[in-house]
Parts: structure tokens; sequence; C-alpha cells
């Protein structure tokens, strides 16, 4: 189960994860009607999966985040952060819309928390 990808939609986000690939994205929309349902794979993933991602740039592309889908991406991030604790060569490249500022304040603040190294990119 070291590959994951879940079609996304108006309201959930495309997710592709691939440990032997190093590959960790999650871009698009996340208002799902039940986050659990959208992210409850993915903290499966990686559980089992995790201790085998290294030398991985985890590429996150929000356009809307809802409030819950908020509190699960932390979930992942801190996931995430403690794998690099570990020594896993792992960062995070927290991509957002040129004129969308909430977004870009919301990958700061979570850099702050963090320990993980992020990088900002804008997109057109």
């Amino acid at each position: 189960m070291g590959y994951l990808k879940k079609e996304g939609n108006e309201d959930s986000p495309d997710i592709l994860l691939d440990a032997e690939l190093a590959i960790f994205q999650i871009i698009g929309n996340s208002t799902p009607e039940d986050v659990n349902l959208v992210y409850d794979p993915l903290f499966e993933w990686l559980e089992i999966n995790g201790k085998e991602l290294d030398n991985c740039q985890c590429k996150l592309f929000f356009r809307y985040l809802s409030s819950s889908s908020h509190h699960k991406v932390f979930n992942v991030l801190r996931m995430l952060n403690e794998m690099y604790n570990s020594g896993k060569k792992i960062s995070v490249e927290w991509a957002y819309e040129k004129i969308d500022d909430d977004m870009l304040r919301l990958g700061l603040d979570f850099a702050s928390i963090l320990e993980i190294p992020f990088e900002f990119s804008p997109r057109d």
C-alpha cells in the first residue's frame, strides 16, 4: 500500500501519495461535508508508509480550506514534522494563488509552529 490516489472534486482535493517515488501531493479545494472520508485514508497511509518516505518535498496547493479541513491539514503536517524530526529529509512546498493573502498567511502560520522546512510558491 505504498501508493494512494484519490481523485478530487469541487469539494475535495486530489491526493497522490507514493512512498517509493517520494511523491506527496494534495491539490485543490478542501470543503468536504465529511473531512474524515478525505483525510483518514491519508493518515492511515502515513502510519503505514511514512517510515519509507524520504527525500520528499510535500506539495500542498489549496485554493480553499474549510475550518475542519484546516485542522486535518495541520495534523498531516504534524505527522510530517515528526518524520522530519526523526531524521527523514522532508520539506513542504506551500503553493498559493498570488492574490490569496489568506492562504499565504495560513502557510506562514503553519511554518512558524513546525520545524519542517517550508517553501512558499505563488501561482497564477
